[in-house]
């Protein structure tokens, strides 16, 4: 996972590998910061020329796989 600095300043996370379907523009700048911006919003005429384009990573996440718990263990419900 990348996590790209966007031009209002906050950290957005990328997909390691470009993706064409992808909605974020993004670049690794001469200090090696991750810089990303949405592709609605990029003029094409003035794209960087090392952007690439890349998923979010929200949109691919499938979460953190579930642990089975031993058959000795009683799950804790969190909603109740």
């Amino acid at each position: 996972m990348i996590f790209a600095l966007t031009e209002a300043g906050a950290r957005q996370p990328l997909d390691p590998e470009p993706h064409p379907d992808g909605n974020v523009l993004a670049f690794n700048d001469a200090l090696g910061v991750w810089r990303a911006r949405s592709v609605a919003s990029a003029d094409p005429a003035a794209r960087h020329p090392l952007e690439k384009t890349f998923m979010p990573h929200f949109a691919t996440c499938k979460g953190p796989a579930q642990q089975e718990l031993p058959a000795n263990v009683t799950p804790i419900r969190r909603n109740r």
